[in-house]
């Protein structure tokens, strides 16, 4: 087996424990806010993390190894979602806020891969000092620790390349620099830009400033954590819905398109076929969902159907997971094209999960091509994307990510109908897990929760948010032999 640089994994690993810490420092000056009686364990919780992560840091001081790798990417990337996950629940569990451990690790895995399926029943009576941790872990998750280590790297003489390529797959790295850690530094900047202006314009509504600052880290994050039971239709007004619309929309755009367009005036934004059919899909599936919900009397009002159709597709197609509305009174049909969005999903070097829009259109152009192909055989008929050539190895890959992708929703189906769950329950599950969405079908759908779940359940669900959030191939390669070779 060939010598993997254990030192340099130690020395990211420690690092990024420590910047948990001092984050869950921030959800203990809530409590100190708020006087909870939970602030002392947040305290314990933030010690015991800096200690490890100093003890592993101690690990590799003045130590750097050989040079890494893919496969030192790989597992940095993965152990570090396990870690920030595994130390992230103990403000939950040291307070008694949930006791059991597998609903701790499953909340807590739920922020951190930015999915808002829950297991907890009384959001409203939960401590506000960990409802901020919740929110807070979302928006981490949301840009990717990984994406911050990444702006730090020079600090650890490593290559930002391989974390890179671990944590962002897809075309963006087409549309980049060179040089990673100061692509990692404006899309953090972005990202924080668009939080603080997001926050700003929820407080100026009914939401007072507790609410406004966590609706709007898992907004932007697309992550769907909420304060309230009933989530964001709890305020019932159309102004926090059509703002929070827009920042979920925004979170699944890319966010260097997005720097672009507002840092450097740049308007590639709108010549980006990915970002086209991003805007196509969610304003058809909005028309026609909203035209046939008006048409059929299932939904009243123009305005009304057009705000809660348009705020559950965005809240779909971006993962984010937000309810305004139990769309299952909307009949199976309804059911089937919400499925669709949250597969699909948004743009890649978005907050988003799922497939993302790039690999869609590849898909179907590569479908028309194959057509072609057939009439002329000898013809070369590339696929192109925003005027470019689509790499043969890239279209490979894809298509091999799809049969992952299928084949794990098919194979999760079958695991969790052992649990226990219904038909329409497992294979929402599935999806919602894998896309890392958050509400899934039946009982675990916008109005429900995943607290009826087996502690097995909801074990396996967490692995498959991992999986999902890290795209598959960094996540599974694990399991081959030939990685450790």
């Amino acid at each position: 087996m060939k010598t993997i640089n254990t030192y340099f994994i130690s020395n990211i690993l420690g690092f990024v424990l420590i910047v948990e810490s001092f984050l869950m420092l921030a959800s203990a000056i809530i409590g100190e806010f708020y006087r909870e009686s939970v602030t002392s364990t947040i305290y314990i919780s933030v010690a015991i993390t800096f200690a490890f992560g100093m003890i592993l840091r101690f690990i590799s001081f003045g130590k750097k190894g050989k040079a890494i790798t893919k496969r030192e990417g790989f597992l940095t990337v993965t152990l570090v979602w396990i870690l920030l996950t595994v130390f992230g629940l103990l403000p939950y569990y040291l307070s008694g806020a949930i006791s059991h451990l597998p609903d701790a690790f499953f909340e807590t895995m739920c922020g951190f891969t930015t999915t808002g399926s829950s297991v907890i029943l009384n959001l409203e009576g939960f401590p506000k000092s960990l409802l901020f941790w919740r929110s807070l872990t979302q928006w981490v998750g949301g840009i990717g620790i990984v994406v911050f280590v990444m702006a730090f790297l020079p600090l650890f003489g490593g290559s930002a390349i391989q974390l890179f390529d671990a944590e962002v797959t897809g075309f963006m790295q087409n549309q980049i620099t060179p040089r990673i850690s100061k692509i990692a530094k404006l899309i953090s900047a972005t990202y924080l830009g668009f939080t603080i202006v997001g926050f700003l314009l929820l407080w100026a509504g009914p939401m007072n400033a507790f609410d406004a600052i966590c609706h709007t880290l898992t907004s932007i994050s697309t992550g769907g954590f909420s304060t309230k039971q009933t989530s964001v239709a709890f305020f019932n007004s159309a102004y926090v819905e059509y703002i929070m619309a827009l920042l979920m929309f925004v979170g699944g755009t890319n966010f260097i398109l997005l720097y672009l367009l507002f840092k450097k005036r740049s308007f590639q934004i709108f010549r980006d076929e990915e970002f086209r059919w991003y805007f196509f899909i969610v304003s058809i599936f909005t028309v026609f969902m909203a035209t046939t919900l008006l048409l059929t009397g299932k939904m009243t009002g123009i305005e009304y159907t057009f705000r809660t159709v348009l705020f559950q597709v965005i809240s779909n197609i971006t993962t984010s997971g937000f309810a305004v509305y139990d769309y299952l009174q909307w009949g199976q049909f309804y059911w089937f094209l919400f499925l669709a969005l949250m597969i699909f999903c948004a743009c890649e070097g978005s907050t988003s999960g799922g497939v993302k829009i790039s690999r869609l259109v590849v898909l179907v152009k590569n479908t028309f091509v194959e057509f072609k192909r057939q009439v002329h055989p000898n013809a070369v008929l590339p696929v192109k994307m925003n005027k470019s050539v689509v790499p043969t190895h890239v279209v490979s890959k894809i298509l091999a990510f799809m049969f992952l992708y299928v084949l794990l929703i098919f194979f999760s189906f079958l695991v969790l109908s052992l649990t226990g769950m219904t038909f329409d329950e497992a294979i929402g599950a599935s999806i919602t897990a894998i896309s890392n969405v958050g509400p899934g079908l039946g009982s675990n759908g916008p109005a429900g929760n995943f607290a009826n779940l087996t502690d097995f359940a909801k074990i396996y669900m967490s692995s498959l948010m991992l999986i999902g959030r890290l795209e598959i191939f960094t996540v599974l390669s694990l399991f081959i032999p030939s990685f450790w070779k």
